[in-house]
Formats: C-alpha cells, sequence, structure tokens
C-alpha cells in the first residue's frame, strides 16, 4: 500500500521487516526496490513495475491489495 501512495520510506522499512522475518520473499522484495527507485526517478511506478510487484505475491489477498494499489 506505501508503493501506492508512492511513500518510498515507509515501502523500504515494512519490506525490511518482512524480509527480515521470511527470506522467501526475496522477490517481492526486489520488486518493491524496483518500485521506489521508479519512484524516486519518475514519481510513479510503471505498469511492467505492477506487474511484477503482482507477480512476486503468492496471495490471492496480497494481489487484491497490489491491483487496488496500482497508480
Amino acid at each position: 500500500m506505501a508503493i501506492g501512495r508512492l511513500d518510498v520510506a515507509t515501502a523500504r522499512t515494512s519490506i525490511a521487516e518482512a524480509f527480515d522475518v521470511d527470506h522467501k520473499l526475496g522477490a517481492l522484495a526486489d520488486a518493491v526496490y524496483l518500485a521506489c527507485a521508479e519512484i524516486e526517478r519518475d514519481d510513479r511506478v510503471s505498469t511492467p513495475t505492477w506487474n511484477t510487484l503482482a507477480d512476486a505475491v503468492d496471495s490471492p489477498t496480497l494481489i487484491a491489495v497490489v491491483e487496488a494499489c496500482r497508480s
């Protein structure tokens, strides 16, 4: 949700904390960091990166969050 708000600091902190708990979240962490870099560079997240984020989650609940937050 932080990515949808273009809140880079919260997105990075949240994924770092989640990755510390579950190292299987590597693909999601990479996607979040990619989205954060795009936000910093372009003030937006590209469609391909939103797709990468959606592909990186394995829960229907999280996929719904990604889809709801696309900007």
